[in-house]
């Protein structure tokens, strides 16, 4: 939609944005949706800008931004791992779950019989595979998890290790300098 008659368009989206710490956490990608903007200049094919969605942009390019809102309305903002991060998934599978509203690993693992049903057959064994990859992941997590406190307390008892070494040293300098201290003392006596 343009901006008043200056010849600036923009068109708004809704994309999956990677929740990195959430990834890691889980073991599996995980996104969530954000709403992006892309604003171009008629005539321009040089000048685009593509961002993340401001208020400012809302209300500059409010026809537009209304019209986006009410087509994605029917899709929920969702937080999970996107049927299309799931190498599992053909194309044309991922197509037929989303023309169903199923957009997540996680709302593939948790169809209902009926839900089932509307899919037809192949259906259990995608439920299946879904809930498989989701036990996976997260004992991958469990395992990443383990592996970095494992590296997080090698680190530290070689820390320990080195500081005992540096006070054996002190203390063996100490008494070394005890002796001699005592050995001085005799011969002044």
């Amino acid at each position: 939609m343009p901006d008043s008659s200056t010849g600036i368009y923009a068109s708004f989206s809704l994309e999956p944005v990677e929740q990195t710490f959430l990834t890691e956490k889980e073991g599996r990608p995980i996104f969530a949706d954000k709403e992006f903007v892309r604003i171009f200049i008629s005539g321009d094919k040089h000048t685009e800008v593509y961002r993340e969605v401001t208020d400012n942009d809302k209300q500059r390019f409010s026809d537009a931004y209304k019209r986006f809102k009410e087509g994605a309305a029917a899709r929920e903002q969702l937080t999970g791992t996107p049927l299309s991060q799931w190498p599992y998934l053909k194309p044309s599978q991922i197509k037929e779950l989303e023309a169903v509203n199923i957009y997540t690993v996680e709302q593939l693992s948790a169809l209902s019989d009926t839900s089932k049903q509307k899919i037809g057959m192949g259906a259990n064994e995608l439920v299946a595979a879904a809930k498989a990859y989701l036990a996976t992941a997260e004992n991958s997590s469990a395992a990443s998890a383990f592996a970095a406190e494992n590296e997080r307390l090698k680190d530290e008892v070689m820390r320990l290790q080195e500081q005992m070494k540096e006070m054996a040293l002190r203390f063996e300098a100490l008494e070394k300098d005890g002796e001699d201290g005592k050995g001085r003392s005799r011969q002044a006596a």
